[in-house]
């Protein structure tokens, strides 16, 4: 944002700059005046970019249900383990 900003005051100087170079006699009005109109209308527009309003969008919230764990089976308990393949925890049915 301020490099956009920099580029248009760059160029509304230097279009400020040709435009009192191609006059080499006063021919009445303001002389060397024409810088002003350049530069508010690039404050102008780099005012606006400056003071956009930044949107950020919050991610979701999902709520679940716990799970309920029943009791295993005679012979059998429940384990917590790490799946290797994926890395994530799971509770699986083991014989004792």
């Amino acid at each position: 944002m301020k490099k956009l900003l920099l580029i248009l005051s760059f160029i509304t100087l230097t279009a400020s700059a040709h435009e009192g170079f191609r006059h080499y006699g006063y021919r009445g009005g303001c002389y060397g005046c024409g810088w002003v109109a350049p530069i508010l209308i690039g404050g102008v527009i780099g005012y606006e970019i400056a003071n956009r309003p930044v949107i950020i969008e919050q991610p979701p919230v999902i709520y679940t249900q716990p799970s309920v764990i029943q009791q295993p089976p005679l012979g059998y308990h429940w384990q917590e383990m790490i799946d290797p393949a994926t890395n994530v925890r799971k509770i699986v049915l083991v014989p004792n």
